[in-house]
């Protein structure tokens, strides 16, 4: 079964109705003729195929601007009967030309022209550009077969018709010119219908700037030969006629300096420049000022004291082509000189530096003597041309240079920076959280400083510090120094430390009363005070006291201190004395035992505590009675040597002793 499909071609006024069945056979190749040289008037475009073979149906669109031509008809070939044209206004600056035609199968032979159209040529240039959508345009065979037309570009050619080009005129331009110049202009005056200008230019010569345009710049090489600067306008039509102009290359004339000298200091030279070649030519030489006469052929120098490139310029005189090349004069020796250096002219204390004598000219034989200010001690010298030095503080050296006839002198100076110091100082003991201390870090040597500083456990850096003494404000324990160092120039040395010790603040002591004695809750650091007066020596945690007074412990740990006790307001109502009761301990010193004397039999328990200096409960006995002077004795072998704090309780009376255990 076949495929079909209705072709609807409209064609103010008239639309025809085909239908279609799509195969593979293809299209003819129809192009829009394009038109050269259009003057203003009528222009014909013939439609023109190849390939058209077999065609029953055509409907063809294309587009072009109304500023440069205007439709007036159209003329179909004889053998396409009822071939339809129309030309529409697309409201844009465009018209669109539609086309069609159905009938009886038609066959023409490659060239032919199906159609040809009358405008009115305007002016410009103008495009004929097909339009294909699809069904805007296509064929079909006699059996109404869509024909293939893809790509659109190979069955379908555009065209144009553009406008008369004429003759570029006269070309602006050096008819004469040396080789090696460069940037020589030519140039024709604007053109009209053309988008284009097509130059060409002599043998070696190349277009630098402009090209395809009306004004160009051209470089002849120095092997360019002569020959002419073409130039034509062009369009997508085609080429207008030519523009010629002749360009005579003349050769260089030749520049031969001669080759490189070498005299002495002081003395001159005479110059040899080869002949510039056939013809006649002038000389000149520069740097005229060393020159007698600096415009002739072979000149005479003045005396050289330095090595002096001239440079020798022949020029043609008939064709006042130019060329140069130079010579190098190499003066040897010269006058004594001296230049002293020190490398680096800066250094730290410490480090060193490399003198230099740099002598030069003379003879070429020198003997060197240094010496500086100040001289030091012992007073410093050296007899080598580039001695090695490392002085404690700045100096100015001095050169003395004798090249077997001549002596001179000369001086450099060698900065010494000295090192720079940060001193750490300070350190406190603080109690409690939340309490601060100040350090300082006094620094000497050139700012900024940078240096690096460590509380024993981390490290912590200064960069660019400017002012001296730096601080450090801190609330962390540790021991603070100052690991390195460096100002403006060196690195530097570090002195000192701070110790900031933190501790908590000891508990409020309690003041209790027990018979003729007040006793303290805190085993060390106490204080007593008597209607709060310090009490020389009352630093025991017990008090017996000897007045009627108001009484009150404040205690004392690691240099931080409580709050004030309770007080406690005690009363004497008399003596207590009952020495046969009174408790010893022997030995004291002890080492390994000890034993509790008393003056009568104890028949009731006593408990015996041992605490450190730091209050901590080391060791307890508890003893069922005493009676004697050996009755009770009790091993401490265990307890290393040191104060030790002992609490004996009977009832409710308590004694304490000290205790030293030696080994």
């Amino acid at each position: 079964m076949k495929k079909y499909f209705w072709l609807i071609i409209l064609i103010a006024p008239l639309f025809l109705l085909v239908p279609f069945n799509l195969q593979s056979q293809n299209a003819p190749i129809t192009t829009l003729t394009t038109v050269a040289n259009a003057v203003p008037g009528t222009v014909t475009v013939p439609i023109t195929v190849v390939n058209f073979t077999n065609i029953g149906a055509i409907y063809l669109t294309f587009d072009y601007a109304y500023s440069g031509l205007h439709f007036v008809h159209g003329t179909p070939n004889p053998a396409l009967h009822g071939f339809l044209i129309s030309d529409m206004d697309r409201g844009n600056g465009n018209h669109r030309v539609t086309m069609g035609w159905y009938g009886t199968a038609a066959s023409l032979s490659n060239g032919s022209a199906i159609m040809t159209i009358t405008f009115t040529y305007i002016s410009g240039i103008t495009l004929l550009e097909w339009y294909d959508n699809g069904p805007s345009c296509e064929y079909s065979d006699g059996n109404n077969n869509v024909l293939n037309d893809i790509p659109t570009s190979t069955y379908y050619i555009n065209g144009y018709v553009c406008g008369n080009i004429a003759s570029p005129g006269t070309i602006t331009g050096n008819t004469s010119v040396c080789q090696g110049q460069t940037g020589l202009t030519y140039s024709v005056s604007p053109m009209t219908n053309v988008t284009g200008y097509n130059w060409t230019v002599p043998p070696g010569a190349a277009i630098g700037n402009g090209n395809n345009t009306n004004s160009i710049t051209v470089d002849y090489s120095t092997g360019a030969t002569s020959g002419s600067v073409t130039v034509k306008g062009v369009n997508e039509c085609g080429n207008g006629p030519v523009s010629i102009l002749p360009v005579t290359v003349n050769v260089l004339p030749v520049a031969n300096a001669g080759n490189d000298v070498t005299i002495p200091y002081g003395t001159n030279t005479t110059l040899y420049a080869a002949s510039g070649g056939t013809g006649s030519f002038s000389y000149h030489w520069s740097p005229e000022a060393l020159l007698v006469n600096p415009n002739v052929q072979n000149p005479q120098t003045t005396n050289l004291t330095m090595t002096t490139i001239f440079t020798l310029t022949v020029t043609n005189q008939a064709t006042f082509c130019e060329d140069s090349d130079q010579v190098v004069v190499t003066i040897s020796g010269g006058p004594l000189t001296v230049n002293p250096t020190a490398v680096p002219n800066a250094i730290c204390r410490g480090e060193t530096s490399q003198l230099y004598a740099n002598a030069g000219g003379g003879s070429g034989n020198y003997t060197c003597s240094w010496t500086c200010t100040p001289p030091g001690s012992p007073p410093w010298t050296s007899n080598q041309a580039n001695p090695q030095v490392s002085p404690d503080s700045s100096e100015t050296y001095h050169l003395s240079v004798f090249d077997g006839i001549n002596t001179i002198t000369g001086s450099t100076s060698l900065t010494v920076n000295q090192f720079s110091t940060a001193t750490i100082s300070g350190g406190d003991t603080l109690c409690g959280s939340g309490v601060t201390t100040t350090l300082t870090v006094a620094l000497t040597g050139t700012p900024p400083w940078t240096f690096i500083y460590s509380d024993g456990l981390s490290t912590f850096t200064v960069s660019g510090q400017t002012t001296t003494p730096y601080l450090i404000v801190t609330s962390t324990e540790g021991i603070y120094t100052v690991l390195s160092i460096t100002d403006g120039n060196c690195f530097g040395i570090t002195y000192g430390q701070a110790i900031v010790a933190v501790f908590p603040v000891p508990e409020t002591p309690v003041i209790t009363w027990s018979g003729n004695q007040l006793f303290s809750t805190s085993c060390c650091g106490n204080q007593w005070y008597k209607d709060r007066i310090l009490i020389p020596g009352a630093t025991n945690p017990s008090l017996t006291p000897v007045q009627t007074a108001h009484y009150c412990d404040i205690v004392t740990l690691n240099s931080c201190v409580s709050d004030t006790s309770n007080d406690v307001y005690y009363v004497m109502t008399g003596f207590f004395n009952d020495h046969e009761r009174d408790i010893k301990i022997d030995p004291n010193p002890a080492t390994t035992f000890i034993e509790l004397q008393t003056g009568q039999s104890i028949n009731k328990p006593l408990v015996i505590e041992f605490y450190s200096l730091t209050g901590i409960l080391i060791k307890k006995y508890t003893v069922s009675s005493c009676s004697g002077q050996n009755a009770c004795r009790m091993d401490i072998s265990d307890l290393v040597p040191g104060l030790y704090f002992i609490l004996i309780k009977l009832d409710s009376i308590l004694s304490i002793h000290k205790l030293i255990i030696e080994r």
